[in-house]
């Protein structure tokens, strides 16, 4: 028989299972910005990613997380998504070529103005391959579009192809690429992509 899953929004308890998974779905790089803090408190970079994601305030917040339990409520898999308007998006963001330091700004660059942004989706091992990530991405997408967004936006990175393949499944499509910054930590080589469902003319 079929595991119910239910797809609800995320509660302030969730903000470690948030980390997690957005640690896993970043390649990396949130490790990276949350490393920054916890080496001046004393603490590991997950627990700052916990904290932020738990916090009420800002895009990366709980309240911008939706979390899929399974029929026992273990949280199997989360989205987090928003919008990303003039408002809230990176003001330094240039185009390549990009210095040695210079870690997140492919991901600065690459970003949709006035789409809903798919900031991070991912679903626990056990629970792949069972359309759990469709279900998330449906529903986050279905909220951008109340919001009165008719473009969606995520950035990908050029070495995961099933996953890329995946996206253009789900209506995305490739519309431009920067060169990632190698790191240690960074979990991904050569471009990182932006993909789209309804890019600008």
């Amino acid at each position: 028989m079929r595991e119910t899953i239910r797809i609800e929004r995320a509660a302030s308890g969730d903000g470690r299972f948030i980390a997690e998974m957005v640690a896993v779905a970043s390649d990396g790089i949130a490790t990276i910005e949350w490393q920054q803090q916890a080496d001046a408190a004393g603490v590991s970079a997950l627990d700052i990613g916990a904290q932020n994601y738990a916090g009420e305030d800002g895009d990366y917040s709980y309240r911008n997380c939706l979390i899929a339990r399974d029929e026992n409520g273990e949280s199997v898999g989360m989205i987090l998504s928003f919008a990303l308007t003039e408002k809230n998006r990176s003001v330094d963001a240039h185009p390549p070529p990009y210095r040695d330091d210079e870690i997140f700004a492919p991901y600065m660059y690459l970003e949709a103005v006035d789409s809903w942004y798919i900031c991070a989706l991912a679903v626990v091992p056990g629970y792949r391959g069972r359309d759990i990530g469709k279900l998330l991405l449906e529903r986050a997408m279905a909220e951008g579009e109340r919001a009165g967004f008719s473009n969606a936006s995520l950035i990908a990175v050029a070495n995961k192809s099933r996953l890329i393949d995946w996206y253009r499944s789900q209506g995305f499509e490739v519309t431009r690429s920067a060169p990632i910054v190698e790191h240690p930590l960074i979990d991904a080589h050569g471009d990182a992509l932006l993909m789209e469902t309804a890019p600008r003319a």
